[in-house]
C-alpha cells in the first residue's frame, strides 16, 4: 500500500441499511443558517440513536425521498455528506447533521419554479418528523488517523458539510492533533458563508487552523474578476505548496463540479515554476491517497 494512503484495515463501516430495508430517524432541530434574501440552506439534525449508524468523517448519509417516483426520478435516494463529527453532533452520540440547500427548479410544463423534491423534503421537515434513511456511504473521502497529517480543506457552499465534521472531530472529540489545517470556503456572499461561526472559534483555540473565506459577490481577485476558492488559495499558494510537497499532507475538494480543474490548474502554474510536472505530481498524490474529490 502507498505510503499515507487510507488504510484499509481502519473501520470504515460499510452501509448497514438499504433502500429495501431503512432505518427510521427522528428529526430533532431544523434550523435556516442563511439569511432571507438569500439561497436558503439549512441545518438539520436526525436522532440515529436507535439504530446502528456508525459511521466516520466525510461519509454520507441517504434519505428515501418520498413521492420523488411520480416526478419521474429513477432513485428515491438522495445522499448527503454527514456534517458531524463521529462522535455525533453537539456531542451527542447517535445524533447526526447534514446541510441542505433548497434548489429551485423549473417545471418543464408552467416554467414556474418549484423546490426540488429531495431539498423541498427536507428543508420543510419538522422537528418529530419520520425520516428513512440508509448507508452510511463511502470509504475514500475520509480523515487519516496519523496525527501528524496536513490537511488541506478546499470547499463551495454546502461542499463544507464533510470539513465541518473533519472539523468536529478534531477540535472537540480528540486532543492529539498537531498536523496543520487549512481550509478554503467559498460563498456567494457571508451570509451564505456556512458555520463562520464556529471556524473562528477553532482557528481562536488552534494555532494549527486557519480559514481562509473567498466571497464571490461581495469580493474580487486581482484583475478584477469574483472571488472564488481557486483564487484564494493561489494567494496563499506558496504555503500551499510547501505542505502539498510533504508525505503527511492531504488535499481534499469538496462541492460544485469543476471546481477541482480550477484549482488544478492553480497547482500546475506553481509546479511550473519549479519545473515540475504536475500531471506526474497529481498521479502521486492520487496513488498514494492524498489527493480526495467530491464534486457533484
Amino acid at each position: 500500500m502507498p505510503r499515507n494512503a487510507p488504510d484499509p484495515s481502519l473501520d470504515i463501516p460499510a452501509p448497514r441499511y438499504q433502500t429495501d430495508d431503512p432505518g427510521v430517524a427522528r428529526v430533532v432541530s431544523n434550523e435556516r443558517l442563511t439569511p432571507n434574501g438569500s439561497a436558503e440552506i439549512r441545518h438539520l439534525v436526525l436522532d440515529c440513536s436507535g439504530l446502528d449508524y456508525q459511521y466516520r468523517e466525510g461519509q454520507s448519509v441517504g434519505i428515501i425521498i418520498p413521492g420523488v417516483e411520480d416526478r419521474g426520478h429513477a432513485s428515491t435516494v438522495r445522499f448527503y455528506s454527514i456534517a458531524s463529527g463521529r462522535g455525533g453532533e453537539a456531542g451527542q452520540k447517535g445524533l447526526v447533521a447534514i446541510c441542505v440547500k433548497r434548489v429551485m427548479v423549473a417545471d418543464p410544463i408552467t416554467g414556474a419554479l418549484r423546490g426540488s423534491p429531495s431539498s423541498e423534503f427536507l428543508c420543510d421537515a419538522k422537528p418529530g418528523d419520520d425520516i428513512a434513511v440508509t448507508g452510511p456511504y463511502g470509504k475514500s473521502f475520509v480523515l487519516p488517523d496519523d496525527p501528524r497529517s496536513n490537511l488541506i480543506l478546499a470547499a463551495t457552499g454546502t461542499g463544507v458539510s464533510p470539513f465541518r465534521g473533519f472539523l468536529q472531530h478534531l477540535f472537540t472529540e480528540r486532543d492529539d492533533w498537531q498536523g496543520q489545517v487549512r481550509l478554503f470556503e467559498g460563498a456567494r456572499s457571508v451570509g451564505e458563508c456556512l458555520y463562520r461561526t464556529e471556524f473562528a472559534a477553532y482557528q481562536e483555540d488552534h494555532p494549527n487552523f486557519r480559514v481562509h473565506y473567498a466571497l464571490s459577490r461581495e469580493e474580487h481577485a486581482s484583475g478584477g474578476a469574483r472571488m472564488y476558492v481557486h483564487h484564494r488559495m493561489e494567494e496563499q499558494i506558496e504555503e500551499v505548496w510547501a505542505l502539498l510537497d510533504r508525505e503527511e499532507t492531504y488535499l481534499y475538494i469538496c462541492g460544485i463540479k469543476g471546481m477541482e480543474g480550477h484549482i488544478e490548474r492553480v497547482l500546475e502554474r506553481r509546479a511550473d515554476r519549479d519545473g515540475i510536472s504536475w500531471s506526474d505530481f497529481r498521479r502521486v498524490l492520487q496513488d498514494s491517497g492524498r489527493l480526495l474529490i467530491e464534486t457533484y
